[in-house]
């Protein structure tokens, strides 16, 4: 299938070599070519498009992977945007974790031209980009994502490929997803920096508690991976964190729906942020953590 595709980055990177492997024709745009992460792709086969309109002209389907919803705006319905090249029929996805009603008003213009529009955000990390296994929630009408389905699962694990409603529903689980992250890598950083200060092991606090009723995929998987050894590269960035969890208390103002937990979590990587971590994996949350208490969690294994 003719794919164009825009966010080569950590995420869009490993994307992209994988919808190749899959046998997919890709076309690219990307405001810097010269960066390591695009010319990778390119020799690998893919083929670059001087602007979102001339890819979207040669594409079946077109995937944006890209920050925030003025970026998805921007290459999608923009000048020399994605709808400036679209013909009747093609697939515009945007697997960026955006506002809902910047999806769903994106949604509607896409109807306008006779484009189907689905918003399908995406759990995993850099390392579920990589292996192709990223979960995927997918939003709109159900019958195009049938039609993207070979498309998404070059990207995505098979079973963990979700159609979950409407335009918009997609990103709203998606926020849920990452409110959940959020808090609880949260707690596991503030937890065992207690617990060593207080004169505990890592590495037997992880083996209790990960049997017990604290467990939790975050603990399990992603600080042993980064924080209990000391490397931080993401993963998530923490910026990238900071900015879904503002999208999450912006539907909860929407929604009227207190969110406190969510509210002093985002406070949190605020702080990571301040402290110059912004670009590091969300987990160094821990490391500001570390620095007030006077401590340092590490695991010997």
């Amino acid at each position: 299938m003719q794919v164009g595709f825009i966010g080569i980055g950590v995420m869009g990177r490993p994307m992209v070599l994988n919808l190749l492997k899959n046998g997919h024709e890709v076309t690219i745009f990307a405001r810097h070519p010269e960066k390591a992460d695009v010319q990778e792709v390119l020799q690998a086969g893919a083929k670059q498009a001087p602007s979102p309109r001339a890819m979207a002209m040669a594409s079946e389907i077109v995937i944006t992977m890209v920050t925030n919803s003025p970026d998805v705006e921007e290459v999608v319905a923009g000048p020399q945007g994605v709808f400036e090249g679209a013909r009747k029929g093609l697939i515009v996805i945007d697997m960026s974790t955006i506002s809902p009603s910047m999806t769903r008003k994106l949604h509607a213009q896409a109807g306008e031209r006779g484009v189907h529009f689905l918003d399908a955000p995406v759990s995993g990390g850099s390392q579920g980009a990589v292996n192709g296994t990223l979960s995927i929630m997918v939003g709109g009408e159900e019958e195009i994502f049938e039609k993207a389905r070979p498309v998404l699962e070059a990207m995505g694990k098979k079973e963990n490929i979700f159609y979950v409603g409407p335009s918009g529903a997609g990103e709203i689980v998606k926020i849920v997803n990452n409110i959940l992250c959020g808090t609880i890598a949260a707690s596991i950083a503030e937890a065992f920096v207690l617990g060593v200060k207080a004169g505990a092991d890592v590495d037997a606090m992880a083996k209790v508690v990960g049997v017990s009723t604290g467990a939790s995929w975050q603990l399990a998987n992603q600080f042993p991976l980064r924080a209990f050894n000391g490397s931080f590269q993401p993963g998530f960035m923490t910026d990238l964190l900071h900015k879904d969890l503002g999208l999450a208390l912006d539907l909860a103002s929407e929604n009227q729906t207190p969110m406190a937990m969510t509210a002093m979590a985002r406070q949190l990587y605020e702080m990571t942020r301040a402290s110059g971590h912004g670009r590091d994996d969300y987990t160094a949350l821990m490391q500001v953590l570390e620095e007030m208490a006077g401590v340092e969690v590490r695991s010997k294994q």
